[in-house]
């Protein structure tokens, strides 16, 4: 006896002192080995994305030189954005950065593959700039797991591990993004050049400009005017300077944008939604630009987007997306007749036009996704 107390409760009171100074380390040592090994598995997805690249680039370039050194210098490449202290003029910073690193990429994927055409560079550019958001994001949870392990901070890593499942799951589906690109077949962020190209006639003549292709129709009285990214290479084109050279051309009414848009949890895949405003994705600096030709030209607007989660949009495009564009062409027809005869319209399809042809006449030949895997639901 000790202290009054009996062995089993001194026993029991040193190891919970015990407990106090070694369950930390435990999960300390816990967390570290399962972020550990998901750190391994976005490694090996990155190394995949660059076999995929490679293999490309050796398959429609014959390249004279193995490109795995060229492809491992340019995972080093970044791109500085312009200082925002004075926002004066900063669009136009932007849009000078873009048009830079676009020029580069086009220069890095003629160092790859020399002898490949247009549209397989355009792929090849696609699959560069998946594989580098892919070393990326993996680089920055590396140091994130190094930074804690040598500082001992278990908040951080609590931080990381509990982030991690949505950051895995967001790049297998990037992966998925890079093998589509590299094989040439439509992604989910396609649905708006998809619906553009359903749009257009066979017999129309195309215009190419800026990396997007230009065709016009009648539909009841009304001179319709497509726009859509140039296919079946995967591009978006420089959609912002095209539509305000048509605006100002063409002395339009009308402008309907039609582009996929991230669903909520619980949403229905393919849900089809009507709104107002300029629909479109990436840093701004194009719907800036067509904004601002908005308000000068006094132009109304529709917007037409087809929901779908992230994982959709950069991976194969699947069968409910494909049933979804058909429903949106009848909406924006819809919304073409509500314009006054006579008048000029504009229809844009936003987004990336891997795998699709400018013109669609049958888009059920098109290479789409069979099966379609759900995430992980879990049951509380």
């Amino acid at each position: 006896m000790l202290f009054g107390l009996g062995p089993l409760e001194i026993i029991g009171i040193l190891v919970f002192i015990l407990l106090i100074f070694l369950l930390p380390r435990f999960l300390r040592m816990r967390m570290i080995s399962s972020v550990t090994q998901v750190t391994l598995e976005l490694e090996s997805l990155v190394e995949e994305s660059k076999e995929l690249l490679i293999k490309l680039c050796q398959e429609k370039g014959t390249p004279d030189k193995d490109p795995l050194k060229l492809v491992e210098n340019y995972m080093e490449f970044f791109v500085v954005p312009p200082v925002d202290l004075d926002p004066s003029g900063l669009v136009e910073k932007y849009q000078k950065i873009l048009e830079l690193s676009e020029d580069r990429f086009e220069g890095m994927a003629q160092n790859l593959a020399p002898e490949a055409d247009s549209e397989w560079k355009s792929n090849i550019i696609m699959t560069l700039k998946s594989t580098l958001g892919l070393s990326g994001v993996f680089k920055m949870v590396r140091h994130n797991l190094v930074l804690a392990q040598k500082t001992g901070n278990l908040q951080m890593l609590l931080m990381l591990q509990m982030s991690l499942p949505l950051v895995l799951r967001i790049l297998k589906a990037q992966l998925e993004g890079s093998k589509a690109f590299s094989k040439g077949t439509p992604i989910g962020d396609g649905l708006g050049p998809l619906i553009a190209g359903m749009l257009l006639k066979p017999s129309v003549e195309l215009e190419s400009r800026n990396g997007m292709v230009i065709g016009r129709r009648e539909m009841d009285g009304r001179h319709v005017i497509i726009v859509r990214a140039q296919g079946p290479g995967a591009r978006v084109g420089k959609v912002g300077t095209t539509i305000t050279s048509l605006i100002k051309e063409e002395g339009l009414k009308r402008i309907i944008t039609v582009d996929a848009a991230v669903k909520l949890e619980g949403e229905k895949t393919g849900t089809i939604a009507e709104g107002i405003g300029v629909v479109m994705g990436g840093p701004g600096v194009d719907k800036w630009m067509i904004e601002e030709s908005l308000v000068k030209g006094d132009l109304e607007t529709d917007a037409v987007i087809v929901k779908m989660s992230p994982e959709e949009a950069i991976s194969h495009m699947n069968e409910d997306l494909l049933q979804a564009s058909k429903k949106a062409l009848c909406v924006v027809r819809d919304a073409i007749y509500r314009s006054k005869i006579g008048s000029n319209v504009l229809v844009v399809g936003v987004g990336n036009s891997s795998g699709l042809t400018n013109i669609i006449t049958d888009p059920g030949k098109i290479d789409i996704k069979k099966d379609k895997k759900e995430g992980r639901a879990w049951r509380f």
